[in-house]
């Protein structure tokens, strides 16, 4: 981008092109530039989340395999695995069937919703 500006520069001084047509190019070319900018920021942001996402993955992966063959479920293996639970205070249906909904937060990876059976 500066190669094209620096050009644009250099036919505005040899006269290629009139001062107004290089100020209304230059002021173009760095719009275009801190539009690119800031696209890059946001892009290496949205990068970095995903790093981050798949290293909490890897760590909950981790835990998994330590785990994966376990007899009971102990307590170590709870605060390992587990972040928190959350128990939603009970409700009924029409016919009077009692419903409670429980989340749990895994460690790492947060709530994984499963589909029901």
């Amino acid at each position: 981008m500066s190669r094209i500006i620096k050009r644009l520069y250099e036919d505005n001084v040899n006269g290629k092109i009139s001062d107004e047509r290089f100020m209304e190019l230059s002021a173009d070319y760095e719009q275009e530039q801190r539009e690119l900018k800031d696209r890059a920021a946001a892009l290496q942001a949205e990068l970095d989340k995903s790093q981050a996402a798949t290293v909490n993955a890897e760590k909950f992966m981790g835990i998994v395999r330590k785990h994966l063959a376990f007899e009971e479920l102990t307590p170590t293996l709870l605060r390992e695995m587990i972040e928190k639970i959350v128990v939603h205070e009970c409700s009924y249906d029409e016919n009077g069937t009692r419903r409670q909904d429980i989340e749990i937060y895994y460690s790492f990876v947060g709530k994984i919703d499963l589909p029901e059976a």
